[in-house]
């Protein structure tokens, strides 16, 4: 009996860790974030269509709203998310066509696709893969009620690796190539690899220079739930998302922003 007990307990404290049972949910948005997406395969940027749905479903049957990115742009300060969240997928892989589209139109949900411009059409040449990024083609076929588009730079590399004037230069050249595409976008930039200056000095500098480029929200990772309205639009949050999580590691993170690992 004592053996039971001292399991259960033991059980009770792994849980407490990882998955903060005890910490009440963050009121806010959660900006969920998705790369790739497989017909049966799921790592650290792969989710199978088959686990999607399952977090699309529960979206949707524990009353859940999708708020499309486009609705922060308004800047309605008025806005207080309760049971909502936003749905971000980085790097426009053919896979988001093929598999995730067919779902947002099933559920009636809006996804914010984060262009690498420099590789639309090509591959994922900056994680030495091949898997197919969309064409400008791809892109247009989509539905706008379902999709929209933001920027993810031209050269898919850490903004901290460029100066400012290139910084400038990839910015503006995604913009001119999209525009030239007929390619509608968001003014939002979700920063490769999360990386962004964060020292005061520096961070102050990247702010002004996003803004007179024209960007109102970067969008880095975090893993947390944005209180509303953000304090610091160039530091949005967003929650990674994994192929191998759980169905209750979802939910941790969808309500919480994170899961306390031990």
């Amino acid at each position: 009996m004592i053996l039971i007990i001292s399991i259960l307990i033991i059980g009770c404290l792994i849980l407490t860790l990882q998955f903060s049972i005890f910490i009440p949910a963050t009121k806010g948005l959660p900006i969920l974030m998705y790369h790739k997406v497989s017909a049966d395969w799921n790592d650290n940027l792969t989710i199978s269509v088959k686990k999607l749905e399952k977090h699309f479903m529960y979206l949707s049957s524990h009353g859940y709203t999708c708020l499309p990115i486009s609705k922060l742009l308004e800047k309605d300060q008025s806005l207080k998310p309760g049971k909502v969240f936003s749905l971000t997928f980085d790097d426009a892989y053919v896979n988001n066509l093929n598999y995730l589209y067919p779902l947002l139109e099933k559920y009636n949900f809006h996804c914010t696709i984060m262009l690498p411009v420099g590789f639309l059409g090509k591959t994922n040449i900056w994680d030495k893969g091949n898997e197919p990024i969309m064409n400008f083609e791809q892109l247009l076929s989509m539905d706008s009620h379902f999709v929209s588009y933001g920027l993810h730079s031209y050269k898919h590399e850490s903004l901290l690796n460029m100066s400012s004037s290139e910084v400038a230069t990839d910015i503006t050249t995604c913009m001119h190539e999209l525009s030239l595409k007929g390619i509608a976008y968001l003014p939002v930039l979700a920063y490769p690899y999360g990386a962004y200056p964060r020292d005061r000095v520096n961070k102050a500098a990247f702010a002004i220079l996003l803004e007179n480029l024209g960007i109102i929200y970067g969008l880095r990772i975090g893993n947390r739930v944005n209180k509303w309205p953000v304090k610091n639009r160039y530091e949005v949050k967003r929650i990674d998302i994994k192929g191998k999580d759980s169905l209750w590691k979802f939910k941790t993170k969808l309500q919480k922003g994170r899961v306390k690992m031990f």
